[in-house]
């Protein structure tokens, strides 16, 4: 009769769960085979990102460092390290001794309608580095530019007996217009020389 069957159920193998600790294993096997064979190679670009992200700041000098093109922060003199792989981060130098440009002769007609000739030096230095990186290109070049046309603008408003004789105070008048401009760029106009006045020849 079938009540009184008994229903057997079939055992699983005692084999399967050990068949299923090989396949762990041989897995954890190649697997620790592969980390050993890409180790070298790891330590291998490991220390050259290491390496190559060495960097000497000099004692006259600030980085500026861009991450990812952004700028996140500046670094001081000695020895430091930036994570440069794949250009990550990279740091630029800036300089912060002061420099000085000659501003080559300018003809400039005086208030008086008197051409003269006049060269002058500029000393200027980098007080913010940030913003002389990002709030201007080529900052040596621009802090020339701006002096040669605010030297033009001053003296062609004064008479030249004026120029003659408040050479000084004409120098630090074209200063203060350079340095009202300079400063959003972290830069600090020293001084302006005025060095030669050259006159027409009939004077």
């Amino acid at each position: 009769k079938s009540r009184d069957r008994k229903i057997v159920g079939v055992r699983p193998s005692p084999s399967a769960p050990n068949s299923l600790l090989q396949v762990k294993f041989l897995c954890y096997i190649y697997f620790m085979e592969l980390i050993l064979a890409l180790l070298p190679i790891l330590v291998i670009v490991g220390i050259g990102i290491i390496i190559g992200g060495l960097r000497v700041v000099n004692q006259y000098e600030r980085g500026v460092i861009l991450s990812l093109g952004k700028y996140s922060g500046q670094r001081g003199p000695g020895l430091t390290w930036i994570f440069n792989f794949l250009g990550i981060q990279r740091m630029i130098k800036v300089d912060m001794r002061i420099a000085t440009f000659d501003i080559p002769q300018q003809e400039v007609i005086t208030k008086d309608n008197v051409p003269v000739g006049i060269n002058a030096v500029v000393y200027f230095q980098v007080l913010d580095a940030a913003k002389s990186i990002l709030n201007i290109q080529n900052y040596p070049l621009a802090v020339s530019q701006y002096a040669q046309a605010a030297l033009r603008d001053v003296i062609g408003g004064v008479e030249l007996d004026t120029l003659l004789s408040e050479r000084d105070q004409i120098s630090l008048e074209i200063k203060k217009i350079v340095d009202a401009t300079t400063a959003n760029w972290g830069i600090d106009v020293t001084d302006i020389k005025i060095q030669d006045i050259e006159l027409p020849a009939d004077m």
